[in-house]
């Protein structure tokens, strides 16, 4: 069935950029107009910016464009997503740019792992492919996907440019073992993670329950972690931006570090979205529980 899908998908390859641009323009206007979970992003940028508007620093009439730029997105991401099964090194070579590698070098040199902290920020599945590209032995902490079928297409997808994926469930021995052969372990934290293995933090001022095993890790092995994002240009090409280490902190107790640092993790992503909003995943219910919470 894999190849079968390659096949299917291989017309994709001669789509001119700009066609494919104007297409996912189409496509994420039509998902929008067809209300395709605008509820979620509506309560979700609300939620995240009410503060900013009482302030009078953003209007209602600045998430409408938020909004509608999102939803565009969302559709040219579709059909970039098409790329990955087939296409996904020659896209990369031709609308990707790495700004910063030089950050993530400086970190592997020092032997005792890296850990690449995310978001679902721009196309940021194309970042796999540049870590291919770039010869960096990359380990990606994943759910699997409820489809069969869309997951065993997905995992081969990732597997043929050389993506090793550990299960996010009973994962830490992998981690370690990754960490010992120096590899890069992505880790995605903008998403919701109830407990007992996510902790209240906060997130654009809201509490948000947030995966704690990052910090934790880096606790007990002292890796790396090197901040990680993509983003979209106006021209449809992509930038993926490598930042400097984070200086983990100690606090002088375990849960102390934990709570400290996750939050620090936290901020560096929130810091990231709020750079280009419209590129963020604002349909993923990261705020669960956020009413008991406040309450």
């Amino acid at each position: 069935m894999y190849w079968v899908i390659k096949i299917v998908l291989y017309p994709i390859r001669f789509m001119p950029r700009k066609l494919e641009l104007f297409c996912g323009r189409a496509l994420g206007l039509v998902l929008r107009n067809f209300n395709f979970r605008t509820d979620i992003v509506r309560a979700n940028l609300e939620l995240a910016y009410s503060d900013d508007i009482k302030k009078g620093k953003m209007s209602k009439h600045d998430l409408c464009y938020i909004e509608r730029e999102n939803y565009i997105h969302y559709g040219r991401l579709i059909l970039e997503l098409l790329h990955i099964p087939f296409d996904g090194l020659r896209f990369a070579k031709k609308n990707v740019e790495v700004v910063g590698y030089e950050n993530l070098e400086q970190a592997l040199n020092k032997g005792k792992g890296v850990f690449l902290l995310s978001a679902h920020t721009g196309y940021w599945e194309i970042m796999s492919v540049m870590a291919s590209i770039y010869k960096v032995p990359i380990y990606i902490v994943t759910k699997y996907l409820r489809l069969s079928l869309f997951d065993k297409i997905w995992v081969k997808s990732r597997e043929s440019y050389g993506v090793k994926l550990i299960n996010e469930t009973n994962s830490a021995r992998e981690i370690i073992r990754a960490l010992k052969n120096n590899g890069a372990v992505g880790f995605v934290m903008d998403q919701f993670m109830g407990p007992p293995v996510g902790i209240r933090s906060s997130f654009f001022g809201r509490p948000a329950w947030t995966m704690a095993s990052l910090a934790w890790f880096v606790s007990k092995t002292g890796a790396a972690v090197v901040p990680v994002f993509n983003l979209r240009n106006s021209d449809g090409t992509f930038t993926i931006s490598v930042g400097h280490e984070l200086e983990f902190k100690k606090t002088g107790s375990d849960d102390g570090d934990i709570i400290y640092n996750t939050q620090v993790y936290n901020d560096v992503v929130e810091m990231a979205v709020r750079e280009c909003p419209q590129q963020w995943l604002w349909l993923h219910r990261r705020w669960k529980r956020v009413k008991e919470d406040q309450a």
